[in-house]
């Protein structure tokens, strides 16, 4: 990266610096009409091309700052910040760039004014005082210095679409979320908290009572307002709402968003005599949690199989006929596709917390998430319930290990920064250890092919299928995953199309998608934080159908407009659902991310019975810790994932995407694909040609305690045999989080390249080796048929490594992970390695008890 000079940055930074008290008097008396109510404060953005490492460390030293946020952003080039070739010319490669957010007063001005004086000088005279140095660097690489705006606080939240959407419904107040700057003392927040509520208040607004939330783990300090709508005619500085230019708000946020349209098209449902539910005795302590709406608790699919929790009270006026999500959900994590003749219901309950209603913002005909109570708050206390307890309430489901969440903020497609929502159920699942499985979201509007109707219908199906696909890449920006799902410590589920239905084309009901591991054309798409994998996997979402209207709105291309949420008939996943009069012995079908979210849910359920009864079968001295139970299901789960087919098709539409290199194709595939969809059999179950080991520990970065070396013993079979072989591996562990700085992920856990092992010869068709190993999930497969010569007790060494990422991790922090490596071999060779393995492994084992 190119940086200005110290001489241009001085004559352009100059002005900016020295007039920020200037600017602030100016805010404070704009809105200090009682002065002793109001902060002379304000927060300051920092706009610094390239990264800047701990930079929240020099904000500390300094007098009169606080450190707030560290943000992830892009700036176009210009003549002093841009990327170099490797010629060493200037390219037009957007710049990589954070904006760092502080909590400024006077002093911290007079402060920061100091260093820029000490910048100024010849740099051998320089003084900057212990630990401030990184204001140095700041100045070398500062882009731009100013105020935090309004149209800051609205950035990237989808406020100003929700603001119109409720002007369209004739809406006169609108409910949002405040999401004020954390202070570091109790003092500092109760004022904050008092200035804007004053404001709110001036404005003809008020605070939603007891939505006040504060969780300092996570700097997280928020509440509900309400006001006139008139008061959003105008979102930007030019303003004269004094509450939207408060110097003490972060974020103005939507609340009460529809997770559905409820409808179910008419027609006649599939009634009870059509629907064989196999019946189950329930047994055990329910090791699921379903966060989402209420089940219809006495569905035939769902009797006495339900643990239901609701504090809050939101089954109240909870009409049975709008129990749609959470009746699905409970169904599928259940029951499975009721499509698929062959599943067996779960005997363990599950535990169901109601998070939604069916009335918000004055409107009921949909499930929402309540307006007058923040999610972040929701989640938190019910979470906190199931663990601690709450008023007195022991913990009411202290047995979970899997929280299913598919629920999604449907105005925040997730793009560069992490949302509040998802930090919170990072620090959950560390603090906690569970595992959150969420939906990716769901985007169900039009699509447009670039091709006239006449010559849509000339397509093949293959044909059909890629331009599909070139729709939905060249949108891909308008498909990103909805918040929460970019958390970091969670699996993100997308849906691949497929179902057990059997429903052909016909002339109204077109099916656009015709692989099974390709993603579904509703499917929102990754990636997730800093280029992490997200979604991790696909899971069936069931077959959406797409009808063409009656007559196109453009000649020149086709437009074809996706079926409603709960059809009547085939395709998609085969729910219980409420019929129009809450009959209880109902069935439809569904499509959609939530579906596959469920299924995820439902094969961890299953894998947990698997390790029990593993356990069982152990001597006593190695059964595995439970403690270690949830993350070797998170390993698991993606284990059993791969793309399949799925891959050439996308492939060679992406080389074709402008700006991504051929050598790139790879890593532009993830977010389509995750690491693909999941096999299940191939986790659930072992065969002769196939071996699966688990492997678990926990590592920290001292010294001698940062690695573990596992040692797969190979099956002397397969030595000079010239047979096909595939090895997959996949480590996965949660992170403890850093808040300050931008590199969020405190623990980096990886094992080495291993096609290049020694051993085996092996090499990888598929994954980016790199990205995957950015989120908390990685995940890999080699394939190789070569001859390969090794002598019996030969064994494959896997080295499992820990290191610091972002600051902050401790000596002391232990950092639990799970292994699974899988060896198999194609089946019709007469070979069999499975007792091969496990006898080795035996002998491997005998000498370290």
């Amino acid at each position: 990266m190119n940086f200005p000079t110290s001489e241009s940055q001085i004559a352009r930074l100059e002005t900016p610096i020295t007039n920020l008290d200037r600017v602030l008097e100016n805010k404070t008396a704009y809105l200090g009409r009682n002065p002793a109510n109001f902060i002379s404060e304000m927060i300051l953005v920092l706009e610094v091309a390239g990264t800047l490492d701990d930079f929240y460390k020099a904000v500390s030293k300094t007098s009169g700052f606080e450190f707030l946020a560290e943000h992830q952003t892009e700036i176009p080039p210009d003549d002093s910040f841009y990327i170099k070739s490797d010629a060493g010319e200037r390219t037009d490669k957007p710049v990589g760039a954070r904006l760092f957010l502080t909590m400024t007063n006077q002093q911290a001005l007079t402060e920061l004014v100091s260093y820029w004086r000490e910048y100024k000088k010849p740099i051998a005279r320089q003084k900057f005082k212990r630990g401030t140095t990184k204001f140095r660097n700041l100045f070398e690489q500062l882009k731009d210095i100013r105020p935090y705006s309004v149209e800051d606080r609205l950035r990237d939240t989808g406020f100003g679409t929700y603001v119109e959407l409720m002007r369209d419904y004739g809406t006169d107040e609108v409910y949002f979320e405040i999401e004020l700057a954390y202070k570091s003392t109790p003092q500092g927040n109760e004022r904050a908290y008092a200035e804007v509520a004053e404001l709110i208040d001036e404005s003809g607004g008020q605070v939603v009572h007891g939505s006040l939330t504060i969780i300092p783990e996570i700097n997280y300090h928020a509440f509900i307002a309400k006001a006139p709508i008139n008061c959003f005619g105008i979102l930007n500085e030019n303003t004269n709402i004094s509450f939207l230019k408060s110097q003490q708000i972060l974020f103005f946020r939507p609340v009460g968003q529809s997770i559905s349209d409820g409808s179910i098209e008419e027609g006649e449902l599939a009634r009870d005599q059509e629907t064989e539910i196999r019946e189950v005795e329930p047994q055990g302590e329910p090791i699921v949690a379903l966060f989402d709406g209420l089940p219809l608790q006495n569905h035939s699919a769902l009797s006495n199989r339900l643990i239901v929790d609701d504090p809050d009270n939101f089954g109240e006026n909870y009409l049975a006929e709008k129990r749609n999500h959470g009746t699905a959900m409970a169904s599928l994590i259940l029951n499975g596709d009721l499509g698929n003749e062959h599943e067996l219901p779960l005997s363990r309950p599950i535990y169901v917390r109601p998070i939604m209603k069916t009335e918000a913002n004055g409107l009921s005909q949909s499930e929402y998430l309540p307006d007058d109570k923040l999610p972040i708050d929701l989640v938190h206390r019910a979470v906190k319930r199931m663990f601690e307890g709450d008023g007195g309430v022991p913990p009411t489901a202290p047995n979970i290990r899997v929280i299913n969440f598919s629920i999604g903020d449907s105005f925040r497609p997730f793009h560069n920064n992490l949302s509040a929502w998802a930090k919170l159920i990072d620090w959950l699942s560390f603090k906690y250890n569970v595992l959150f499985i969420i939906s990716a979201g769901n985007k169900t509007d039009d699509i447009v092919l670039n091709i006239t109707e006449q010559q849509f219908d000339a397509l093949s199906i293959e044909d059909r299928e890629k331009e599909t696909i070139k729709s939905i890449i060249t949108g891909n920006l308008d498909r990103k995953i909805l918040t929460p799902a970019e958390s970091l410590n969670s699996l993100t589920v997308g849906a691949c199309h497929t179902d057990f239905s059997q429903v052909g084309d016909s002339q109204q009901r077109i099916n656009i998608v015709t692989s099974p591991h390709l993603l579904s054309p509703i499917s929102r798409i990754g990636f997730g934080y800093n280029n992490s994998v997200k979604p991790e996997i696909l899971m069936p979402g069931g077959i959406k159908l797409y009808r063409r209207p009656i007559r196109q709105p453009d000649a020149a291309k086709t437009q074809l407009r996706c079926e409603g949420y709960y059809p009547s008939n085939q395709p998609g996943n085969k729910i219980a659902i409420p019929g129009n009069l809450g009959e209880i012995n109902k069935y439809g079908y569904s499509c959609g991310t939530s579906n596959a979210t469920a299924l995820t849910t439902r094969l961890a359920a299953q894998l947990y019975e698997l390790l029990l009864e593993l356990n069982t079968e152990l001597p006593y001295e190695h059964r595995i810790n439970p403690d270690y139970f949830t993350v070797i299901l998170k390993s698991l789960l993606v284990h059993g994932a791969s793309w399949g087919d799925a891959h050439a098709l996308l492939e060679e539409i992406v080389k074709n995407v402008p700006g991504v290199a051929g050598n790139y194709a790879k890593k532009h595939l993830l977010p389509y694909l995750g690491y693909g969809s999941v096999d299940s059999e191939r986790v659930l179950y072992c065969t002769e040609q196939r071996v699966t080991l688990i492997g678990y520990g926990e590592l920290s970065i001292e010294e001698g305690k940062n690695a573990h070396i596992y040692k797969f013993p190979l099956p002397p079979s397969i030595g000079q045999q010239r047979i096909k072989k595939r090895l997959a591996v996949t480590l996965a562990w949660f992170s403890p989080l850093n808040f300050n700085t931008a590199k969020y992920r405190k623990a980096h856990l990886f094992y080495d390249n291993l096609d290049k092992n020694g051993h085996l010869t092996l090499s990888r068709d598929t994954y980016d080796f790199r990205v995957a190993q950015k989120g908390t999930v990685q995940h890999d497969i080699l394939l190789g048929d070569n001859a390969d010569a090794f002598i019996d007790g030969t064994s494959l060494n896997i080295k499992v490594n820990c290191r610091d990422d972002a600051s902050g991790l401790t000596k002391n922090d232990k950092i639990r992970y799970a292994l699974i490596v899988t060896l198999e071999i194609q089946e019709a060779v007469g070979t069999e390695i499975y007792e091969e393995v496990q006898l080795r492994l035996r002998q491997q084992i005998r000498p370290r008890i």
